[in-house]
């Protein structure tokens, strides 16, 4: 097998990068596999990978330390961002490393990483690009969710291979004529063999548990999820259910701020971030998990939920319907809060019986989404 280095620049723990950890620990028997990584996210891999095939690059974003934040905005703000600079700069290190090592396959994940890359090809030519496209941004008819390095600056037409997370991905691609020389779906998958197995019982309490796994997150949908609270509110089950919140969370931004003008506080239990796996004990715990996303390729927690058989409440929008089934395992709708709301409030009053439904047919999509068979398709790619 050729030598590839998995290449990826983040400042936190999110969907992709569990794909990239699951990659990570299902391929790090072999030698011949390297990670190439920023500072801020190098320590959800240390225990998987040997330091001895890992680069890491140092800091990038510069978020760690609160005495950083007034760099951290000279660095990045709405007007400018200095990274891609950055980025450039720790190039020549990145191709020494490359070329030291013999290694053949860059595998970059996210906009930075791809950028960088293809930066890393001017200087080692004979380097092949691969890319993993976990998202849609800059694709998509809503502006706000721009790509961190706008797709103008990216030339295509160098990445050797293509990775789709989704027929969709591929699909959306193809349909904006973005230059495509070679491509493979492979469906991102979490490793169901190491999670203890677990049985969802049926529904013995009125409470029900809502999960959202969205932080602060503008993609995420948080102000549709408070919309829909809002609704559910003024029903009759509004003494029935309860919002668990997940992902990165402050006391100042928008979502909590928005809690507070709606008055629903007693709904909701910020969480914020859990580092995973401790994540999933809170799907355990949920009864369902809305997600009301503006745009998903393949998003990790619908999967996570499916392994659970957790129904899950979702937008009918990227790669979601690749995973849920419309009355099987979950509902999918327009992104609507009094959808959503008429979709929650029939889950509660037929929740046993929809719960059947779900694992009925999640024992036949379960084996799509494994990471052994994400991890063995990649072997066949590389």
């Amino acid at each position: 097998m050729k030598r590839v280095a998995i290449y990826l620049i983040s400042d936190g723990m999110g969907g992709a990068e569990q794909v990239v950890w699951q990659t990570i620990k299902g391929l790090s028997k072999y030698d011949s596999i390297y990670l190439i990584v920023n500072n801020e996210i190098a320590s959800y891999y240390a225990s998987i990978i040997p330091d001895s095939r890992v680069l890491n690059i140092g800091d990038i974003f510069i978020h760690s330390k609160k005495k950083y934040r007034v760099v951290r905005f000279l660095l990045n703000n709405r007007v400018y961002s200095l990274i891609p600079f950055i980025i450039r700069f720790k190039s020549a290190k990145i191709a020494d490393y490359l070329r030291n090592n013999n290694i053949e396959i860059l595998h970059s994940h996210l906009d930075y990483a791809l950028y960088s890359s293809l930066y890393i090809k001017k200087i080692k030519t004979n380097i092949k690009i691969f890319h993993t496209v976990h998202g849609a941004f800059g694709l998509i008819e809503d502006k706000l969710l721009k790509p961190l390095v706008p797709l103008s600056k990216i030339d295509f037409s160098n990445v050797d291979k293509l990775i789709f997370v989704s027929r969709y991905n591929y699909n959306l691609y193809k349909s904006k004529n973005i230059s495509i020389n070679d491509f493979k779906i492979i469906y991102n998958g979490i490793d169901y063999d190491n999670n203890d197995p677990y049985f969802r019982p049926a529904k013995r309490t009125n409470e029900f548990e809502v999960l959202y796994v969205g932080g602060s997150k503008y993609v995420k949908g948080y102000d549709i999820l408070v919309e829909t609270v809002d609704l559910m509110n003024k029903s009759i089950f509004k003494n029935s259910f309860h919002v668990v919140v997940l992902g990165h969370l402050s006391d100042q931004c928008d979502f909590v701020t928005m809690i507070r003008q709606y008055r629903l506080e007693h709904f909701f239990k910020l969480v914020g971030f859990v580092t995973p796996p401790l994540h999933l004990n809170y799907f355990k715990s949920a009864d369902m998990l809305f997600m009301p996303s503006r745009s998903e390729a393949l998003p990790i927690a619908a999967i996570e939920a499916l392994s659970l058989d957790l129904p899950v409440i979702a937008s009918n929008v990227g790669g979601l319907p690749e995973i849920i089934k419309h009355g099987e395992n979950g509902l999918l709708g327009n992104n609507n809060p009094h959808e959503y709301s008429n979709f929650i409030i029939d889950l509660i009053a037929n929740y046993n019986e929809f719960l059947e439904r779900a694992r009925n047919y999640n024992m036949i999509v379960k084996p799509r989404f494994e990471a052994k068979k994400m991890c063995q398709k990649l072997l066949d790619v590389y």
